[in-house]
């Protein structure tokens, strides 16, 4: 007797010791599938082998415990089914099903070698020498029954060895530890387990799973059902890959916008879908960004998700559509919800830092909060991340060409840096640490002698790679994308649903008249050099001109708690100044009511600064954190302008801020804080004091005219006319009302009752009931709180009243006209109001050139592109425009793969065929453009593809780079791998889940 204990010498070496000289070989044990037959495949392969099964697992888990073998966990006595299996037929099924599922779901495989013992397998079930039988009763049992050779059994005296114990025979029985075995040579021993094992290996007690009678019933059962067998279509592989990525499991209790607003919304096939996939990306990933294009109804789709998940919900909206918001959640019955602006952050974190119940977050216009170094996003990121079943759903423009680091601040709000459910990759944090590095290089060459061409390449690069990370929690679709995919474009054809062509921006241009010295005259005042015009020295106290550096080391030390880098404070305040700057800039050009309010704000607030100065002796300044960062707000946004006013005005109050000594600031600064308080009056004085000018308003003359010519053209082609602030549309109201024009309406956040709503509908949306219609207003004048779920299809022309610098607020604005509801004009016009003079004098023509060029580059700013010389403003908003609508008028990447897939779910047969492709499934292509070899794999809900073209250059690589690679025609034929394939493809494989480091940052 010797006991075996797998340690000091394991069960394998044992009976390859003992095998060399016996003939056949009997096996009765819990579990057999195939590992334990390879690991002894070399002492097998020319004997007479026997194996009787005691126990199965559960077919279905095979998956799973496949999962846990590769963790190094092979016990299968926990995967048993929970009742014994009675049926002899559905012994031998599930375990033949148990068979074919640890062939395809276990990477043991993959490798030549163990291939090449697979065929050994296979082959000595046909010609008889291994036979498999199935106990009918549960066998827990194990026992390995070594037949000597005839020459080897001393006369019979000694007819072989048995090893009985622990061990099954899988890879772990051999060779893992825990296992204890024993054995012996006794002859009354071994003649007691041969007839304990015959009894078993009887009809009556066994079932045949493999024997030379039936091994061609056997090999029929598994071959067309693993992957090593299949030589499948191309295309068949591509339909598969594309149905794991796009498959979305049916919600049985779904509510659509119809069902749960009783009528009041249409369904629509492609909101249904975006609001399962937001839903499955919540339950997921615990956070979603919803990225359609505007106008596809991404308010309506937040709403129905909050609605189904039921959780209570916070939104945090732009001022502006807080009404919008209002009116979503009483008519989607959003429980427990609360509608925020977003800048009340803070009340947002006291109110629910503390919360015990789970909440979904939704923040509009999220892209806002990306500025990690903010009060206001440290809040909300911890208010996010407080309880760890909190939902966070961003509602966003398209994220992918922003800064790395905007995004991945957005991404924090509902996931963990380094501990990412996010499966894209490997490390999601240091992934994007590494991104980040990459764009900061980037913007740093922009600036040196290199080539655009390299600029554009890595810019290319580095777009993609972030549309990779974000891919598995992002939804975007562009209206083109309704049109290509055949059952959205149904669905919209069958409910009357188009969209208007559109027209322009033209320019709708005034002539400045008699205006045309004082307006040229101010805007240079305002825009010229510091030095000569505008400085804006109140908003940045700690610029070097008048902190010397004696002082900014006092300043330090006395608030070194608050600032880690006074050079941020700097920047932050030099960025501030410019910023009041331009607002100066757009509501000059707005209107003269809008400018008078913000040259009385502005005066009002110096005045402030020197009675601190002069009865105090301090400059107060906002601590970290709480200065207004510019980009944070939209300044064609009057609303969001207003905001940082009111926060700029807090100094007001002595609680919250930092005091600067006068004696730490140069005398220059309050002389420079005077010198604009009294440019600002002197502007003011000659606009609204009593001189020629103050009657005057060329702008407002023009619009009445174009207004009463449109409206002779086409009386039932209703207008629309957008500024950014509510006192240019109140004041445009009021003059056109007391030149006659009664059939002009007003729209801003202050009337938005349901009332007045309701009178709006009435008179411009075309989608309620004729008899219900009303046409009391020819004219609607908005501000942006216009709220998105109005349909003002209506009206036919759009006239942006101000300069629009961000054309994105103008494809916002068009879509309130030309929504996803019944098309009422073939073309829809937009202009854009622009000041001119009249005459042919030269000296004329070039003044209002320059005016032209400057006006828009000091509206437009330094962020993106500026005029030449050489353009006309027309071809320069209309370039701007039709820039930002490229998303509108180009396919997303996936959406021909999904009109391919959604076309293959319509074929029965074929989705048959697809859905039982033996996963491990490979094939080789010949005539395609890439030259490697592709893999795809799942890990429980995340997708990946790796693509290696050799050993050295396998990378992980995007659906978008991936899905191309897999494409495949019909027709298209597989061939079987070569021998090249093996290496190539391991290293692809081991890469699809594994973690890699990625180099050491500097900095």
């Amino acid at each position: 007797m010797a006991l075996i204990d797998n340690r000091s010498q394991t069960l394998q070496d044992a009976l390859k010791n003992a095998i060399s000289s016996v003939d056949r070989v009997d096996i009765a044990v819990g579990f057999f599938y195939f590992s334990g037959f390879q690991a002894l495949f070399d002492q097998l392969k020319d004997k007479k082998v026997r194996i009787l099964v005691g126990l199965e697992v559960d077919p279905l888990l095979v998956p799973e415990i496949a999962q846990y073998a590769k963790d190094g966990d092979e016990d299968l006595s926990r995967w048993q089914p929970r009742r014994p299996t009675s049926s002899r037929t559905a012994l031998k099924l599930n375990y033949i099903d148990s068979f074919v599922g640890f062939m395809n779901d276990s990477d043991i495989f993959d490798d030549d070698k163990t291939s090449e013992v697979f065929d050994l397998y296979m082959q000595k079930v046909k010609d008889g020498t291994l036979e498999i039988r199935k106990t009918v009763s549960d066998y827990h049992g194990k026992f390995y029954i070594l037949h000597n050779q005839k020459e080897a059994s001393q006369n019979g005296d000694f007819p072989g060895t048995v090893f009985m114990g622990s061990s099954n025979l899988t890879y772990r029985g051999l060779i893992g530890q825990g296992e204890l075995n024993d054995s012996t040579r006794e002859k009354s021993k071994f003649q007691e387990y041969q007839s304990q094992f015959e009894n078993m290996w009887s009809d009556s007690q066994s079932i045949t799973i493999a024997d030379k009678s039936t091994a061609q019933d056997f090999l029929d059962a598994i071959q067309p059902r693993v992957w090593k067998f299949a030589l499948p279509s191309p295309y068949h592989v591509y339909i598969r890959v594309l149905h794991e990525l796009f498959h979305q499991e049916e919600i049985d209790s779904l509510k659509t916008p119809k069902v749960i607003t009783s009528g009041l919304y249409t369904d629509l096939e492609y909101q249904i879908d975006a609001i399962k996939m937001v839903i499955d990306k919540l339950n997921k990933y615990d956070g979603a960004l919803l990225a359609d294009v505007v106008g596809l109804g991404k308010s309506i789709i937040a709403s129905a998700v909050a609605r189904n998940i039921d959780m209570k919900a916070v939104i945090i909206s732009p001022p502006h559509l807080i009404p919008q918001w209002d009116d979503y959640k009483e008519q989607f019955g959003i429980r427990g919800s609360k509608v925020f602006s977003s800048g009340k952050i803070q009340e947002v974190y006291d109110r629910y830092q503390e919360s015990r119940d789970p909440i979904l977050f939704i923040l509009d216009e999220a892209h806002r909060y990306r500025n990690e170094d903010t009060n206001d996003y440290q809040l909300l990121h911890q208010v996010c991340r407080s309880n760890p079943e909190n939902k966070i759903l961003l509602l966003t423009a398209t994220p992918f060409n922003n800064d790395p680091k905007d995004v991945f601040a957005l991404i924090k709000l509902f996931q963990t840096p380094g501990q990412s459910t996010i499966r894209s990759v490997d490390n999601l944090s240091l992934r994007y640490r590494d991104l980040i590095q990459r764009y900061k290089k980037l913007r740093r060459s922009m600036s040196k002698d290199i080539g655009q061409e390299i600029i554009d390449k890595e810019a290319g690069e580095i777009a993609a790679e972030q549309r990779r990370l974000i891919e598995p929690v992002i939804i975007r679709r562009s209206r083109l994308d309704l049109k290509y995919i055949t059952r959205y474009r149904e669905d919209l054809e069958r409910q009357n649903i188009d969209f208007a062509e559109v027209h322009g921006p033209e320019l709708l241009e005034y002539d400045l008249g008699d205006l045309h010295p004082l307006y040229i005259d101010t805007l240079n005042q305002i825009t010229k050099p510091e030095d000569e015009g505008f400085i804006g020295a109140r908003y940045k106290p700690t610029d070097p001109e008048y902190m010397n550096d004696e002082s900014r080391k006092k300043f330090v030390e006395k608030y070194k708690a608050e600032f880690d880098d006074i050079e941020d404070l700097r920047v932050a305040q030099s960025n501030l100044a410019q910023f009041m700057r331009r607002l100066l800039v757009m509501r000059f050009e707005s209107s003269k009511d809008a400018f008078r309010s913000t040259l009385e704000k502005m005066i009002k607030s110096n005045e402030v600064i020197e009675s601190w100065w002069n009865e105090l002796g301090i400059v107060p300044i906002m601590k970290k954190g709480q200065l207004p960062d510019p980009q944070d707000y939209n300044l064609e946004d009057g609303a969001e302008s207003d905001a940082i006013a009111e926060e700029l005005e807090l100094l007001r109050d002595r609680q919250g801020f930092l005091e600067i000594e006068k004696g730490m600031l140069d005398p220059k600064f309050i002389e420079d804080v005077r010198h604009d308080t009294e440019l600002l009056k002197s502007i003011h004085n000659k606009w609204y004091g009593n001189s020629k000018y103050s009657k005057l308003d060329p702008k407002l003359d023009e619009i009445e005219a174009k207004i009463r010519h449109f409206l002779q053209i086409d009386p039932t082609k209703k207008i629309v006319i957008f500024s950014s602030y509510k006192d240019t549309v109140d004041y445009l109201h009021r003059e056109l009302k007391e030149r006659g024009l009664d059939r002009v309406a007003r729209y801003t956040a202050s009337e938005g009752t349901d009332s007045y709503k309701r009178e709006i509908k009435a008179n411009f949306d075309a989608s309620i009931p004729k008899e219900l219609q009303k046409d009391d207003y020819d004219v609607l004048m908005a501000t942006d709180a216009l709220s998105e779920g109005f349909n003002l299809h209506r009206a036919g022309i759009v006239i942006n009243y101000d300069i629009p610098y961000n054309p994105t607020r103008v494809i916002q604005r068009v879509g309130r006209i030309n929504r996803i509801n019944k098309r009422v004009f073939d073309y829809l016009e937009v202009y854009n109001c622009f000041p001119t003079i009249v005459g042919e004098e030269e000296v004329k023509i070039k003044a209002i050139s320059t005016l032209k060029i400057r006006l828009i580059n000091d509206v437009v700013g330094s962020d993106t592109r500026t005029l030449t010389k050489d353009e006309t403003p027309k071809s320069f908003f209309k370039d701007q425009y039709n820039n930002a609508v490229k998303d509108d008028q180009e396919l997303s990447w996936d959406t021909k793969h999904r009109e391919t897939y959604e076309k293959a779910l319509k074929q029965r047969e074929l989705m048959e065929k697809v859905l039982k492709l033996p996963r491990r499934s490979r094939i080789k292509r010949a005539g395609t453009k890439n030259n490697g070899v592709g893999v795809f794999g799942k890990k429980g809900s995340n997708s990946i593809f790796t693509f290696g073209e050799a050993q050295e250059l396998v990378q992980v690589v995007s659906s978008e780079t991936a899905l191309p690679m897999f494409q495949a025609a019909e027709d298209d034929k597989g061939q079987e791998v070569d021998p090249t394939f093996t290496q190539v493809f391991t290293l692809a494989k081991d890469k699809l889940f594994a973690k890699h480091e990625l180099p050491k940052i500097q900095g």
